[in-house]
């Protein structure tokens, strides 16, 4: 198909000689000079052509279609250049802090940022060579790329460093189902963070991993009371400070691969475990921007990828 600049350029002498010829202007146009303005510069297009035509206020349409026909070049040469540099750019600055960025789900998230050329930043309480460690033990080998380590408690320590600058925060920070202080290991200190990041003034996106509504809902509720009502905390913390537009909240019910014979959170049987890597890819999706609002169980996650 013939592009908009070269069908201008093709009808532009045929619609200048007939607009002449009708309004009886002695107008010049010199068809060389067309026929090698894509081969120029976009600074120098529009000079060249103005300073040889010759056109007085009755050929307004000829003035249009040589415009358009320029505009048409420029376009042509430079939007792709453009937009992959426009990309590239930010790509390059956008930071991603990943707190709980050690552990399960938070060592592939990384993994997958990094592959995709983003800068992470790993939050954890455990010292920066504890990170990279388990991380590595995780993966089964360490992360290559632009990956921060910083050590500190999320529910504690001042967040104001760590956020300065950061673009996305991914929280996957929580207490296991029998561990101590289920509610505000999982509540308290993901509204604080989602609290955090919101009054950072840079962070555009959170994304948090919670816990499938299957689970919530069903008979669990009553052997994991604490566990689920932090979630929920945390949950609506994360709406309050972003919204359903810019914000994801991923919800597993159970995730498999982890240590041989281990599911995270423990559920009923029969219920069919999502693969740690499929949660990553939607928490990851979440953090670029390709999706937002609610993600609630594993068929959902799996619908995704």
């Amino acid at each position: 198909m013939m592009s908009i600049a070269a069908l201008l350029f093709t009808l532009l002498p045929l619609l200048a000689h007939g607009f002449v010829n009708h309004c009886n202007v002695a107008t010049t146009i010199h068809r060389p000079l067309l026929a090698a303005a894509s081969d120029l510069d976009d600074d120098t297009i529009i000079p060249a052509v103005a300073a040889n035509l010759i056109i007085d206020r009755r050929s307004a349409l000829v003035s249009t279609v040589v415009a358009l026909s320029v505009n048409a070049i420029a376009i042509g040469k430079s939007t792709p250049a453009v937009a992959a540099t426009a990309a590239a750019t930010n790509k390059n600055d956008k930071r991603v802090v990943v707190f709980g960025g050690s552990g399960y789900v938070g060592s592939y998230v990384d993994q997958l940022l990094l592959s995709q050329g983003y800068k992470v930043v790993s939050v954890s309480r455990s010292s920066v060579s504890d990170q990279a460690d388990k991380i590595a033990k995780i993966l089964g080998k360490p992360l290559v790329g632009s990956i921060e380590y910083v050590s500190l408690d999320a529910s504690t320590d001042d967040l104001g460093s760590v956020l300065k600058d950061a673009s996305v925060v991914v929280s996957c920070v929580g207490v296991a189902p029998g561990g101590k202080n289920q509610r505000s290991g999982n509540g308290a200190v993901n509204v604080r963070l989602a609290d955090a990041s919101k009054a950072s003034g840079s962070c555009k996106r959170f994304v948090y991993v919670s816990v499938a509504s299957e689970l919530a809902n069903g008979p669990a509720k009553f052997l994991l009371g604490d566990y689920l009502k932090g979630k929920a905390e945390a949950e609506a913390a994360v709406i309050k400070d972003f919204g359903s537009s810019d914000s994801l909240v991923v919800k597993p019910a159970i995730i498999a691969g982890g240590p041989p014979g281990e599911l995270r959170p423990p559920g009923p049987p029969g219920v069919k475990p999502a693969a740690v890597e499929d949660v990553a890819k939607a928490v990851v999706a979440g953090a670029l921007g390709q999706k937002s609002g609610v993600v609630d169980g594993n068929v959902a996650i799996k619908s995704l990828l």
